[in-house]
């Protein structure tokens, strides 16, 4: 009855973290075994042998149903007539064939009984004891000493338990420890591990030794390196070895892969693609972004640039590499790239370009890794088309360094749109580069001159006829440049912009532009300079307009009487018309 009894609690337990009741195996339920460790088997899934009772899982609802019927039916002759069942969460058993109660019983006692290795699990719980060697006094060792004294009286379970732990045969040797127990277990020497690796290479067994569970790091160590002298990678347990090997951080490792990097890659390259991956990553112990760049070089695809450049490529991946290219031989541009990128040798322009034409927008900006050359940037350029945004994004953050000449080649597959992206890199602020750009940025798109420093050579340019014409004609231009609310916004020099106003002031100009000029904060010999001829001017407004200007900034000297006078009587003429405007208002 305590069999049904724990079975019962087992099921309660999982019920209050998961909201239902499962089968024996699920909630964790084992009943003991007879004490020669065999146990009646099971008719299904739902049932589990104990020794003299399968326990059966009925009926098991789940939340908010909490029906539960369990049952423990004989299988013995002493039991094949006993049926019993245990209904609801009240823990109830009673017989199924009168439905009598079962009176409880005291399941601690039966468990002293029915269990010669009570002790032993007890201790084991709670400290482990899979290693060793452990003191005389440590609690393994009562527990391994009572577990090796029943299994040499023969008690079946106290035999299976001693058989299946990891170091019970090598403490407490009940026969001679083998050479493949002493290689993996816990008490050899290194040395004696190395004795024991060789005689095991020797017969042929090492592998199938190192490659069993639970065998020690130590034993790892002495053995993995003679499979890989005697060449059990490649081959079909590659695999497993790599991985302990990667494990243990292996130094022998290096070498087999930098060493079998050719043979490792033929026998790779016809694996399964999941046999692919897994090798990889625990070849090269990177990243899945390179080990799925890889996977895509045997599929002829090409991958991130980026992904194959950081960290360096191992051996073993320039042996794949090699092998993708002979296979595919469209990926040559991808791995002319990648070994630049290596030192040993330059890609070719055309390699690069034919990688801009090919690879998928994003990786574009893997090109910030690779030396741009003036045709390489191009190339990123003519890319535009089909990856507009990425194309000016990697050409953004070069644009600037590059010479006007240069410059004005890289980007001519540019839309206008895209040029005006880069308005601020292209850097027509500095005098010297918007005097070489000028020519082209008045061809390419007029709106690149905001923010354009025009010195004297930009002004003349700009008020010749064919740039002119584009803007509105020469009074356009100048009244653009002289007003910089105006836009574009170019931004004259301060040499510019007395050409400008030289310029400006030629020939029969408006009044409004020689006040616009004479205003400015000049210095007196500019300003002497530049309206010297409109102050002794026959029109009275220009000379009016002269003289305004120069008397806002108190710099009366040079002012002609006849341009006073002018002045003076335009103002005269502007408060009678204030005067005459405002009399209807009345007093203030």
């Amino acid at each position: 009855m305590c069999g049904l009894t724990a079975l019962h609690t087992a099921q309660l337990a999982f019920f209050g973290e998961k909201d239902r009741y499962d089968l024996p195996a699920v909630v964790g339920f084992l009943p003991l075994p007879c004490t020669d460790g065999t146990r009646p088997p099971a008719p299904d899934s739902h049932s589990v042998g104990g020794c003299q009772f399968v326990f059966s899982v009925l009926e098991a609802g789940r939340a908010p149903d909490t029906t539960l019927k369990l049952e423990a039916r004989g299988v013995t002759p002493a039991t094949r007539n006993l049926r019993f069942l245990l209904n609801g969460r009240e823990g109830l058993i009673t017989r199924a064939d009168s439905h009598a109660r079962v009176a409880p019983v005291d399941c601690e006692a039966w468990k002293r009984t029915a269990d010669p290795l009570l002790r032993y699990h007890e201790l084991v719980g709670e400290y482990d004891c899979v290693t060793g060697p452990y003191a005389p006094a440590h609690p393994c060792t009562e527990a391994l000493t009572q577990l090796v004294n029943l299994a040499r009286k023969g008690v079946g379970v106290a035999r299976k338990e001693y058989d299946a732990h990891p170091t019970a045969r090598e403490l407490y040797p009940l026969s001679p420890p083998t050479p493949a127990m002493l290689l993996c277990g816990v008490t050899a020497s290194p040395q004696q591990r190395a004795q024991h690796a060789d005689l095991l290479s020797s017969q042929g067994g090492l592998l199938d030794v190192v490659l069993q569970p639970g065998c020690r790091d130590a034993g790892l160590r002495a053995g993995l390196p003679l499979l890989f002298r005697d060449g059990a990678c490649p081959g079909p347990h590659c695999l497993e070895l790599v991985r302990l090997a990667q494990r243990l951080r292996l130094p022998e490792l290096l070498d087999v892969l930098a060493g079998r990097a050719e043979p490792l890659v033929t026998w790779l390259w016809t694996q399964p693609a999941g046999l692919q991956h897994d090798f990889l990553r625990a070849a090269t112990d990177r990243g899945s972004d390179r080990v799925d760049a890889l996977l895509l070089l045997h599929q002829g695809a090409w991958p991130s640039l980026l992904a194959l450049t950081r960290p360096p490529l191992t051996p073993l991946e320039n042996a794949w590499l090699e092998r993708a290219h002979r296979e595919h031989p469209t990926l040559a541009p991808l791995l002319g790239l990648l070994r630049e990128q290596q030192q040993s040798q330059p890609a070719t322009d055309a390699d690069f370009e034919a990688w801009a034409r090919t690879v998928p927008c994003p990786q574009l900006h893997d090109a910030r890794d690779v030396p741009l050359s003036a045709a390489r940037l191009r190339a990123i350029a003519q890319a535009q088309s089909r990856c507009p945004g990425d194309a000016v994004s990697v050409l953004s953050r070069h644009v600037a360094k590059l010479p006007p000449r240069e410059l004005i080649g890289v980007l001519q597959p540019l839309t206008g749109a895209q040029l005006r992206m880069l308005r601020t890199e292209l850097r027509l602020t500095d005098p010297a580069r918007a005097e070489a750009l000028l020519d082209w940025v008045m061809e390419r798109d007029t709106g690149l001159l905001d923010g354009l420093s025009a010195t004297p050579a930009v002004v003349t340019k700009l008020l010749t006829p064919p740039h002119a014409n584009r803007l509105g004609g020469r009074e356009a231009v100048l009244d653009l440049l002289l007003d910089f609310q105006r836009s574009p916004r170019i931004t004259p020099t301060h040499e510019g912009m007395l050409h400008l106003m030289a310029e400006a002031l030629k020939g029969t100009p408006s009044a409004e532009r020689v006040r616009n000029i004479a205003e400015r904060n000049l210095s007196p010999e500019d300003r002497q300079r530049l309206l010297s001829h409109l102050l002794d001017a026959r029109d009275p407004r220009l000379q009016a307009a002269a003289a305004a200007g120069a008397a806002d900034w108190k710099a009366s000297s040079g002012i002609t009487a006849s341009a006073a006078r002018a002045c003076l009587g335009e103002a005269r003429v502007i408060l009678e018309c204030m005067a005459t405007r405002s009399r209807p208002l009345g007093p203030p």
